[in-house]
């Protein structure tokens, strides 16, 4: 039976949004409503002043576009979707990011850079993010509730598999997902600009369910230049708005500031960002009560009380780093090493080595600092993140996260790799230096390009 949605909200990107009696129950919890004090794009609003608006929006409008893809997918495949598949894959959406700390990405740094080893492996938790939006999902009373028997289903779609994929969890996370055919155009919207423009209504239309031993979401042929015109705006909007210099320094000033507060003992923050390390002597209700606590202490936060907090915390760097925040008065991009500039592939090597090593970094921040004559704690030297791509062939089997393009008879087209968007202004060559890039952000005024290249060397030479 198709579920009724009689309520509507009204959204600026999407018109009229109709939602049921459980979404809309969904969304008056406490959980979800706290969406409404973290801001999408965390601090982008000191360059675009628009982009104030949140992750609850946001979250509203990827459950719309998650269920719009559903009903195309159903209309295809009506003896394979039911009404439940669908309603699955609306709460999945809707609740894909109660999860984001304060500042939303850029919690995630900090989550992983304090994330504890796996028990088992050793490795460092990976997607931090994800698990906290099902440790939430699980513990909350009320969600498990609404949610009931279909609980565990939602579960499953976020948490995902990590060898198979399908299409329930390909439209909540992929590279072809409402997550991204939803915040290119909020992004867009709200920060005033057109880059992340791109023909939605086609893209939906042609969304298929790949025919073979898996069933990812895929594309059809028809839809291609739709495609495409998505992983142009991602592009755009990554060099126009999310790299934007004043949102890069901004992020970097935040995950700085806090991590010189948990350094400096700060209880609240520490508690905040430090994920619960499993131990092996510890029995299973002992790890799953610190989990819950841990939940319970997360939803206490948002942007606002994160920095209230640290314009009045006792750790004087992370409180003065804080109230330039507040203040706008922000760090300089002192300067900037382009790889596509530098001809010697061992400079090249030796520049990606120290941003992975943080003890190189931290001496080069050192270095740079002693140049500069200022504290080591207001340098700052970034590598915005940049991912490996690597084009699959026709006779190739396509990666777990690549975007497949069939024609009407399902024979496989292409596959785009994760991320190809970036590709399409590197002529399609899986090169990346021609986007990486190493900044350097400090309070320092001297702009001069003697001393840019005198702290370029001092890059170089880390």
């Amino acid at each position: 039976m198709v579920t009724k949605r009689p309520h509507e909200m009204r959204d600026p990107i999407h018109g009229f949004i109709k939602i049921s009696k459980r979404e809309r129950d969904l969304i008056d919890t406490k959980v979800f409503q706290r969406l409404r004090r973290i801001r999408q794009l965390a601090m982008t609003s000191l360059v675009y002043p628009g982009a104030v608006h949140t992750r609850f929006d946001h979250s509203v409008g990827v459950m719309h576009v998650a269920g719009r893809i559903c009903t195309k997918l159903q209309e295809l495949n009506s003896a394979k979707i039911c009404s439940e598949d669908v309603d699955r894959v609306r709460f999945a959406a809707l609740l894909h990011d109660v999860g984001h700390g304060p500042f939303s990405h850029v919690s995630e740094h900090l989550l992983k850079k304090y994330a504890p080893a796996d028990a088992d492996t050793g490795q460092v938790l990976e997607k931090i993010h994800e698990k906290i939006t099902v440790d939430i999902i699980q513990t909350d009373p009320k969600i498990s509730e609404i949610l009931d028997r279909d609980l565990d289903f939602v579960v499953e779609i976020i948490e995902g598999s990590k060898n198979i994929r399908d299409w329930h969890r390909d439209i909540v996370s992929s590279e072809l997902d409402a997550d991204k055919m939803d915040y290119l155009l909020r992004d867009s919207y709200f920060a005033g600009v057109k880059y992340g423009e791109y023909d939605l209504e086609k893209l939906i239309e042609s969304c298929r369910i790949a025919d073979r031993r898996e069933t990812p979401l895929a594309i059809s042929s028809k839809g291609i230049y739709a495609l495409e015109q998505l992983l142009l705006a991602r592009y755009h909007m990554t060099q126009q708005v999310y790299w934007h210099r004043v949102s890069l320094i901004s992020n970097e000033m935040i995950v700085r500031g806090i991590t010189l507060a948990i350094d400096g003992r700060n209880a609240k923050m520490g508690k905040l960002y430090k994920y619960p390390k499993k131990n092996k002597r510890a029995s299973d209700e002992d790890h799953e009560k610190k989990k819950k606590d841990f939940v319970q202490n997360y939803l206490n936060y948002h942007d606002e009380k994160v920095i209230d907090l640290l314009r009045n915390c006792k750790q004087e760097k992370a409180r003065e780093i804080f109230n330039q925040l507040y203040n706008r008065e922000l760090y300089k991009m002192i300067a900037e090493i382009r790889f596509k500039d530098e001809r010697d592939e061992m400079v090249r090597t030796g520049l990606r080595g120290m941003i992975a090593d943080p003890a190189r970094k931290r001496q080069c921040e050192e270095s740079i600092a002693a140049h500069i004559g200022v504290d080591p704690d207001y340098v700052i030297v970034n590598k915005p993140p940049i991912r490996n791509l690597n084009y699959v062939s026709q006779t190739e089997t396509p990666n777990l996260e690549a975007i497949m393009v069939f024609d009407e008879k399902q024979d496989l087209l292409m596959s785009l790799p994760a991320y190809a968007g970036e590709l399409f202004f590197v002529r399609h060559s899986a090169d990346t230096s021609a986007l990486e890039t190493i900044q350097v952000y400090a309070p320092y005024k001297n702009d001069s390009e003697k001393e840019k290249s005198e702290i370029q060397n001092i890059l170089r030479s880390s």
